[in-house]
């Protein structure tokens, strides 16, 4: 029993080495053995959804006399000779390919595959911010968002973001392998500054289809932010000393800016606040009681500055035959 069983594991082992070495000639017959492959014109196939497309193959320099032919889905091929060409009135299908072959008498089997890449383009590109409100604040962050609709394919989809005429970033999605179209959302954290008040974001989807080819872009609409921010004093923080003489014309200046507009209230220890919509506070004809600490807040909704104004009134003392004054503190 044991001699039995092992004759029959030897045959069963030669048997499977006899077929795997019949399967590996069978596989190994291909393109890798033909010296005189097919060869399509074009090399590659970049069609618009729903457009006409031609391709011929030139299937070898002598085979009238083997079996040689076009395997196509779609579309209508016709022989000349050795040459065959391959028609399509529109082409809609979104996975398709060319097979040319001929076969050598020893029933060795030579191919060519034409990729078909069917494209289209986006039906609109669109751009907002993921909180659906164009106002910012200042310092926090935000996601900009541009909407792709109906683009096919998508692994050659290049979608840029901008800021102005200046490129935030690119997104890529060649790991992508459908074929059919697709709406594609791409998300950009951003965080708002001061200086982007005003500015316009937007973005475009391109189809980088061939090196051969101009890309095919569409761009979105211009979304113009606005930013909201504190106030920022044009003038000096640190306290501002200001000598003026008994009588003359007063006049303090605490320009800020921002947005929304700030307003103003200035303080002084003898006066109640005054609310102010200018940053400019005058007094025509001031005397000492005027002296003093003068406080300016600039504040909006988002914040508040203030800065210290120390004004020092003085008195001139002329004598009239020296004719000249010595300024002098009362």
């Amino acid at each position: 029993n044991i001699l039995i069983l092992s004759v029959f594991i030897f045959s069963v082992s030669l048997l499977c080495i006899h077929s795997y070495s019949l399967f590996s000639d069978v596989f190994l017959t291909g393109t890798e053995q033909c010296v005189d492959s097919p060869v399509f014109t074009p090399p590659s196939l970049v069609v618009k959804f729903g457009d006409s497309a031609t391709a011929n193959c030139f299937v070898c320099e002598d085979c009238l006399g083997t079996d040689f032919g076009l395997e196509h889905a779609i579309g209508n091929s016709e022989k000349n000779g050795t040459s065959i060409v391959w028609k399509v009135n529109s082409l809609t299908e979104w996975v398709t390919s060319l097979l040319c072959y001929y076969i050598h008498k020893d029933g060795r089997e030579c191919s060519k595959t034409l990729g078909i890449t069917l494209y289209k383009p986006p039906d609109r590109v669109l751009v907002s911010f993921g909180h659906g409100s164009e106002l910012l604040l200042e310092g926090e962050s935000y996601l900009l968002e541009c909407l792709v609709e109906n683009i096919a394919p998508l692994k050659h989809l290049i979608v840029t973001f901008y800021k102005g005429p200046e490129a935030l970033a690119q997104m890529y999605f060649n790991s992508s392998r459908e074929p059919k179209p697709v709406t594609k959302t791409s998300i950009l954290n951003i965080t708002a500054s001061k200086e982007d008040d005003g500015a316009q974001y937007w973005c475009d989807a391109r189809l980088n289809l061939d090196v051969q080819q101009v890309p095919l872009t569409v761009s979105s609409q211009k979304l113009y932010a606005t930013v909201y921010y504190e106030p920022r004093l044009l003038s000096p923080l640190d306290p501002v000393v200001i000598t003026v003489t008994e009588g003359e014309q007063l006049e303090l200046n605490c320009l800020a800016v921002g947005k929304p507009t700030p307003s103003y209230v200035w303080t002084h220890p003898t006066s109640a606040n005054i609310f102010s919509s200018t940053s400019v506070y005058s007094i025509k004809s001031v005397t000492f009681g005027n002296e003093g600490q003068y406080n300016c807040t600039a504040s909006n909704i988002m914040g508040t500055v203030t800065v210290n104004f120390s004004v020092i009134v003085i008195m001139c003392i002329c004598w009239s035959v020296l004719q000249f004054c010595i300024p002098v503190k009362s």
